[in-house]
């Protein structure tokens, strides 16, 4: 039984400088038998996957908001008929705010779709120029108007710190940006330079200059404050939300529950096996269309491996990990797994138990990934 399903949308009109995602460029007249691909893949993964109910449809990329409207519903309707619907599952889709119109959300919204996510990134232009961006600010103010007056009440939005020449003062300007819109949920990320990037190319030639690492912690921390005192709960390292708006999605990934991953490059985590489609988009289609499930890799945990990956995912969410929970879940008592990282990382204050439960403490959330780093 599964209880999330992602469909990767491997589709870009440019891809962005900094992006490592399984994406590609002018692929676009491809999107009808990928399309086909996907339907027929949920089919061939039924047997496996079914039962239950979905609680949230996640459309990722790429750029999901380049596939039409109605293609969108019959992929909805595809995961409903073969994997059902749980009430108020949430129908998300990621929208680039340089592919939208009007049309398109109303559309979309007819298909199913309930939330959107969008990648604002920054307020100012020279930022979006230098990621890559196929938009500018205007258009993200514009993409969320749209989007409100078509009738989304779910919206998300996306910026990142860290940038290339980034000031504090400029990341500050963002995020008070994103705020006047009022939005119910809202991630921030650090930039990463990661290989295979044209980021990586410049930055291994010394031609991208970053923001040194103590200014970027400033980003984070001022990040935090300044949605604090907006209203938005940080639930997450890098997520925040209303009340009632709490990414469905992200919380099946850090609570390490079964999803299952469609589409080209797409990563499925199903009763302890991870396990990958092949990446390439036209292979990927070849592979369905003769019949046969496309994965490329597979890995079934060992036990110990797979509760250390738990531990570090579940920490990710600010409530943290509820002890009794992780018992029944993992069959083992926490302190018997991870006594002695507990007890380093609780003395350094960098974990708390209290109430049942383990999380990380306030000081930790710059560190995370060295808190993280003692349970891999």
């Amino acid at each position: 039984m599964i209880e999330g399903l992602y469909l990767h949308i491997p589709f870009c009109q440019r891809r962005c400088f900094y992006c490592d995602f399984n994406t590609y460029e002018g692929l676009e007249k491809s999107i009808p038998e990928y399309h086909q691909a996907l339907l027929e893949d949920m089919r061939l993964s039924a047997p496996e996957a079914a039962g239950g109910g979905l609680k949230s449809v996640f459309f990722g990329g790429g750029t999901p908001s380049l596939l039409p409207a109605d293609l969108v519903a019959g992929l909805v309707g595809r995961a409903r008929g073969i994997f059902g619907f749980e009430p108020g599952v949430e129908i998300t889709l990621e929208a680039n705010p340089g592919t939208v119109t009007p049309e398109k959300f109303r559309d979309l919204l007819r298909a199913g779709v309930n939330r959107l996510s969008m990648g604002f990134q920054a307020a100012q232009d020279r930022h979006l120029e230098s990621l890559g961006r196929v938009h500018g600010a205007a258009d993200s103010l514009q993409a969320w108007e749209w989007a409100r007056r078509a009738g989304f009440e779910n919206l998300s939005l996306d910026l990142m710190f860290g940038l290339p020449g980034q000031t504090l003062e400029e990341w500050e300007e963002s995020l008070k940006w994103a705020l006047d819109l009022d939005p119910p949920h809202l991630s921030f990320y650090g930039l990463t330079i990661e290989k295979g990037t044209r980021y990586h190319q410049w930055w291994q030639s010394g031609r991208l200059q970053l923001p040194e690492e103590g200014l970027q912690a400033d980003m984070y921390e001022s990040g935090i404050r300044i949605l604090k005192e907006h209203g938005l709960e940080q639930y997450e390292i890098s997520n925040f939300a209303r009340p009632g708006f709490r990414s469905r999605h992200n919380q099946l990934y850090w609570r390490n529950l079964p999803t299952l991953g469609i589409g080209a490059g797409a990563w499925s985590f199903l009763e302890g096996r991870r396990f990958s489609r092949v990446k390439d988009p036209r292979e990927y289609a070849l592979r369905v269309r003769e019949g046969g499930i496309p994965v490329e890799e597979s890995e079934r945990l060992e036990p110990k491996k797979a509760r250390g990956e738990a531990a570090y995912l579940g920490l990710r969410m600010l409530d943290g990990i509820d002890l009794l929970e992780w018992k029944d879940r993992q069959g083992v008592e926490w302190e018997e797994e991870f006594g002695e990282q507990t007890k380093n990382l609780t003395k350094r204050g960098l974990l708390e138990v209290q109430g049942g439960k383990i999380r990380l403490t306030p000081r930790a959330l710059p560190l995370a990934n060295e808190v993280f780093c003692e349970f891999v």
